[in-house]
């Protein structure tokens, strides 16, 4: 039962929040900022330092009614190969603008479903990024998948062109929450790709769970969780629900159903935590879970763990380039954003243009503030001595520290325990765009808890 206390903190602070994943976040990016920027930035790369690949491939066989991403539902993978095709000339484009011997260290296919590729299409990228590029030799390459749209003989082909890491989108196991987000997707099934993904050799395996869904009950997240347990993927991430239909129109079709409220969610994401403490995972920032032996776990022990547009993650490297529709691509003191409508992204790339949408070049207090926040959203604590140019929201932080979220210590914050559901309220606080009073926060951001 939840206590009656907690119950207030909800109401109080389960409101609107960035996730910040980056920081400015991305709905400071603006097209003041132009491809000159862009290329400027491209030209200013350093050698010295380990750049990662971010490649999206934003199609899907079928439209998932919870889904946020910047996807298109495709019935046949022409279009997907035509579309490679248009961004293995974007990476020739921006490595045009590269004057240093960068080595890229990462890539990461997000989507959409990147596994719905033809192998072939995965496996022209690479080639053109390493003809474009130094890649390490120790180039790690990771993938996002559908579990539908993978089989045994698809796995074997996308192990044997490198892919070493992937990331399965579960969500639910429950028919009932399947059926009312448009996503049936056996557990039979899930836990054939699992011993044929172990059986090539990729043993570094993330499930992307959700709580918040329409029809989810504590009994069906709890089966959800247990067998996600029995499978023992590496990684496990929980994300909560985002409902966005302001942004996203097709999520209004799940409004037929009932949502868990705010109190039963925050309720069942205490359940998974317990549930996944219990089972050996360690909780890794506000929503990962790794178990003991992950090179994750290792990042966070040495201080090297970081928090990106992927979530929570061991690469060391702070330069992204982003290739494709509306990826963002992150420099020490920029982001870009390309065009999110095919037809302007189709015309850049024809005219040998990099097709930048918009941006945003951070001043030295941003930079600064993002380390801020990125201290409370990795290792929920953050010694403010260090970031003097910061500005700080003090009367916030006091009332966060009498409800018990934070507590002080000289120039120490430490976030409670009590207070970790809340890490995102006590990193805005850091946060001036989101402070100010004409900002408005309600239909940008997702709901807090």
């Amino acid at each position: 039962m939840i206590r009656e206390e907690t119950v207030k903190l909800i109401q109080k602070y389960g409101g609107a929040v960035p996730r910040y994943t980056s920081y400015p976040t991305a709905v400071e990016l603006h097209a003041g900022f132009m491809e000159a920027d862009a290329i400027s930035q491209l030209e200013n790369l350093d050698e010295k330092e380990a750049v990662s690949v971010y490649v999206h491939i934003p199609f899907c066989h079928s439209l998932c009614h919870y889904c946020g991403c910047h996807t298109k539902i495709v019935s046949h993978t022409e279009v997907i190969s035509t579309y490679v095709d248009m961004l293995c000339n974007e990476i020739r484009i921006a490595a045009s603008h590269v004057t240093a011997k960068i080595k890229i260290s990462r890539i990461h296919f997000g989507g959409g479903s990147p596994n719905y590729a033809p192998v072939s299409d995965i496996e022209k990228i690479l080639n053109t990024l390493r003809a474009c590029f130094f890649v390490d030799d120790r180039m790690r390459v990771d993938m996002e998948c559908d579990p539908r749209l993978l089989t045994e003989e698809k796995i074997t082909a996308l192990s044997r062109i490198g892919i070493g890491r992937v990331s399965l989108g579960v969500q639910d196991f429950d028919e009932n929450v399947q059926k009312a987000v448009h996503r049936i997707q056996p557990l039979e099934h899930v836990q054939d790709q699992v011993k044929f993904l172990r059986r090539v050799g990729i043993n570094d395996i993330n499930f992307d769970l959700i709580v918040g869904l329409p029809v989810q009950t504590f009994d069906s997240v709890r089966k959800t969780v247990m067998e996600t347990i029995k499978i023992r993927p590496s990684r496990i991430a929980v994300f909560a629900y985002a409902h966005v239909p302001w942004m996203k129109k097709h999520q209004k079709l799940l409004e037929q159903y009932r949502f868990p409220t705010p109190q039963e969610r925050f309720m069942m994401q205490e359940d998974v935590n317990t549930a996944l403490c219990q089972a050996g995972y360690i909780p890794i920032g506000i929503d990962h879970y790794a178990l003991p032996e992950s090179s994750l776990l290792q990042a966070q022990s040495l201080g090297t763990m970081r928090r990106n547009f992927q979530g929570y993650t061991d690469d060391v490297a702070t330069t992204i380039l982003g290739f494709g529709l509306s990826a963002i691509s992150q420099f020490k003191n920029a982001y870009t954003q390309n065009s999110l409508d095919a037809p302007s992204y189709r015309k850049a790339i024809d005219a040998g243009r990099l097709p930048v949408a918009k941006g945003y070049v951070m001043t030295p207090i941003d930079i600064e503030t993002g380390w801020a926040i990125m201290q409370l959203m990795c290792y929920s604590q953050l010694d403010i001595s260090k970031c003097p140019g910061v500005p700080i929201a003090h009367e916030k932080l006091e009332e966060l520290e009498r409800d018990g979220i934070i507590r002080t210590n000289g120039s120490i914050i430490v976030i409670t325990q009590m207070g970790k559901p809340f890490t995102r309220v006590v990193a805005s606080c850091f946060d001036p765009y989101f402070q100010a009073e004409n900002y408005k926060k309600e239909g940008r951001h997702a709901q807090a808890i």
